[in-house]
């Protein structure tokens, strides 16, 4: 098991899931905000079960998991966006967070991956 709160990645999606929190409460369309809501919760979740699994491997299919949550979470703005139910100022925050977690979820999982693939050599 890996201590998440170590990982920094973990950290940025927490950060994530309280702004997308705070500013929830202007999107309107209570679906739209409560499947943006899920998604960015979604990221931290999976990331925390995946480190408490014991297994690389199965870490790496939560980080998987979280990383298409972000491709989710990315596209609920966007349409929160598009439809005016998120201000400009507000969604430019957000989606740069989103924007500079992403990256690292990639990294996290090839270098998973990577070690997962060393072991099984």
């Amino acid at each position: 098991m890996f201590p998440i709160e170590r990982l920094q990645v973990y950290t940025q999606a927490m950060d994530l899931a309280r702004a997308c929190a705070q500013q929830a409460p202007s999107i309107r369309d209570t679906d739209l905000r409560s499947q943006l809501l899920r998604a960015v919760r979604s990221i931290a979740a999976n990331l925390a079960e995946g480190a408490g699994s014991g297994s690389q491997a199965l870490f790496a299919r939560h980080v998987a998991i979280a990383l298409g949550s972000a491709k989710e979470a990315e596209c609920h703005l966007r349409v929160a966006l598009e439809a005016g139910l998120l201000a400009t100022p507000a969604h430019a925050a957000l989606h740069d967070q989103l924007l500079n977690l992403t990256p690292r979820l990639v990294r996290l999982l090839a270098a998973l991956r990577g070690n997962a693939k060393r072991r099984s050599d």
